[in-house]
């Protein structure tokens, strides 16, 4: 009998989370294929990040299993740090870096040695190449968010994992971000977004919805 295929995308089954002794969400499950994304909805608290983190491998959750393209994820395993790409609140960047220098870093520690080229038209192609020069420090909120859409479009791994990557972003940014993500997908790429405010890409998310009351999770 011939074996089904395996599912080409990330699967949470019966998954649960907690902060301390509070349970925030439990018995999740979603399923996002490739070339697909969905967005994490909630109010504060509802384990929106702890999600990420959980599926990044993160944080350990109290129950349940995430598998990715059919595999049981295994967080310190190379085949899926080269696949996964966790950006969190802090990215790690460092104040005494020039921008340009902290996107180089980054793009290292991802696996990426990009020419001086790439890292110009990454820059340039966020709206920082005025700012390449300057230190991380001197730049303001919206701009370092920025720095951080210049590190996706580094990136060539297959599952994006984003917690609030519109925070501090113009409507210029967001139309940067929303096409990052198009740009991913259509790469078969997959992509889960905590976010508090939509996106115009032009495919529309299912939606993973947090809260008090329970969770609704879509697949």
């Amino acid at each position: 009998m011939t074996q089904p295929a395996a599912f080409e995308g990330l699967e949470a089954h019966a998954l649960a989370c907690a902060a301390g002794d509070r349970t925030l969400f439990e018995s999740l499950d979603l399923r996002v294929a490739a070339g697909e994304w969905a967005t994490l909805v909630g109010p504060n608290g509802s384990g929106k990040t702890t999600l990420l983190r959980a599926i990044a491998g993160l944080a350990r959750p109290l129950a349940g299993e995430v598998r990715w393209r059919g595999t049981p994820r295994r967080a310190g395993s190379a085949e899926w740090h080269a696949d996964c790409l966790y950006q969190g609140h802090a990215a790690g960047w460092k104040d005494g870096l020039t921008a340009r220098e902290n996107l180089a870093l980054q793009a290292a520690l991802d696996g990426l040695a990009p020419a001086a080229r790439e890292l110009d038209a990454a820059l340039a192609g966020v709206g920082l190449e005025r700012q390449a020069g300057l230190p991380f420090g001197r730049l303001s909120a919206g701009q370092r968010r920025r720095l951080s859409l210049a590190r996706l479009s580094l990136s060539r791994r297959r599952l994006w994992l984003l917690d609030e990557p519109a925070t501090a972003l113009d409507r210029a940014g967001l139309d940067v971000l929303a096409a990052l993500i198009d740009a991913h997908l259509a790469r078969d790429g997959t992509a889960l977004v905590a976010t508090h405010q939509g996106l115009p890409c032009m495919r529309p998310p299912a939606v993973v919805e947090l809260g008090r009351a329970g969770t609704r999770a879509a697949s």
